[in-house]
């Protein structure tokens, strides 16, 4: 039971000595890997990677979440971020008894329409599509009674009319499940990575990221919580900027010990009704830290909720998520099961 604590202390151990060195906010590239790619962890509040029977959707979350029971199923994922801008994430799993392996392989696509293309005096020269692209492959195994571990393997491609940049990358995961207590915890290591193309002749960093979630299910209730903290590697991920702040507030906001360890914290709760049914919202701290608009009544940027319908082979999955007042996003997922369960 040693080995999966063995890959967390080394992957720790590999990237302490570069924790100030990771970039934060917007100043890595390709930050599309950022989006929550399954509505059942965007309405858990935009992170989950502990989920007790999680849709195989949630694979891309943490690799070490595919199971043998997602053995046959084929999951699509549908993301509506603007009129023009739309997101797709298919994903469909294996499992060789062979080798008591189970693999993914997934893609995403995000699209983001025609735009038009003007030179420096803007003079409009026609258009281009934009769109960025990730294909990942996953192998998964159990390691003793408790214990799950996998990987992804990611070749990436981004194309924004003329500019185009490639890169490969892995995710690392870990879970830890206790069937009889209903309890699971989960870690994961994502985007490490590098670019092999460039956009301009000057590389950039991926937005790596380090995770660690636990997911709890009452005994006795329908009723279950997660917890997950992002981005451990940095302590500080609020960014401050003291011109705006002073041009527009005349202050600076202040960011204490408190307000800098919460801002970590993803919290999500799910309503269990019958066994077709689960109602869950989610609350994202540094979301609503961020998008907040000082002074203005910020509504429910920050929290997410949505709604999961069990069938036989057919499941349904429906989330919103609030970024500000009249800024929201949606999602749908079908997963669907080739075979009957054995």
């Amino acid at each position: 039971m040693t080995r999966p604590l063995i890959i967390i202390a080394l992957i720790l151990l590999y990237f302490s000595p570069g924790v100030n060195g990771q970039t934060i906010g917007g100043n890595s590239t390709f930050s599309f890997l950022r989006m929550q790619l399954h509505p059942q962890a965007g309405a858990l509040g935009g992170r989950n990677l502990s989920m007790i029977s999680g849709d195989l959707g949630l694979v891309s979350e943490n690799p070490a979440l595919l199971t043998k029971s997602h053995h046959s199923s084929l999951s699509a994922n549908f993301i509506f971020l603007a009129p023009s801008i739309t997101g797709l994430y298919c994903v469909g799993a294996f499992h060789w008894k062979k080798t008591a392996t189970t693999f993914s392989l997934g893609l995403q696509h995000i699209l983001y329409g025609s735009q038009l293309q003007t030179d420096a005096a803007g003079l409009v020269l026609g258009e281009f599509r934009a769109y960025d692209q990730m294909i990942g492959l996953t192998a998964s195994r159990r390691y003793g009674k408790r214990w799950s571990y996998g990987t992804t393997m990611k070749l990436i491609n981004s194309r924004y009319g003329a500019y185009s940049s490639l890169a490969v990358a892995s995710d690392v995961g870990v879970t830890y499940h206790h069937e009889e207590k209903q309890l699971k915890i989960g870690f994961v290591a994502k985007n490490m990575g590098v670019q092999m193309k460039t956009f301009s002749g000057v590389g950039e960093d991926l937005p790596f990221d380090m995770l660690i979630g636990v997911t709890k299910q009452l005994e006795g209730a329908p009723l279950r919580f997660s917890i997950t903290a992002q981005r451990i590697h940095q302590f500080d991920l609020l960014y401050n900027d003291t011109l705006f702040a002073s041009e527009n507030y005349g202050n600076r906001e202040k960011t204490g010990f408190g307000t800098k360890l919460l801002s970590h914290l993803i919290m999500g709760t799910d309503l269990l009704i019958g066994e077709k049914i689960v109602i869950s919202a989610g609350y994202n701290v540094l979301r609503r830290r961020e998008l907040r608009l000082r002074n203005l009544a910020s509504g429910l940027t920050g929290f997410s909720y949505g709604l999961q319908l069990n069938l036989q082979r057919l499941k349904f999955y429906f989330s919103r998520s609030h970024y500000q007042s009249s800024l929201s996003q949606n999602q749908v997922s079908m997963s669907f099961r080739l075979q009957s369960k054995e």
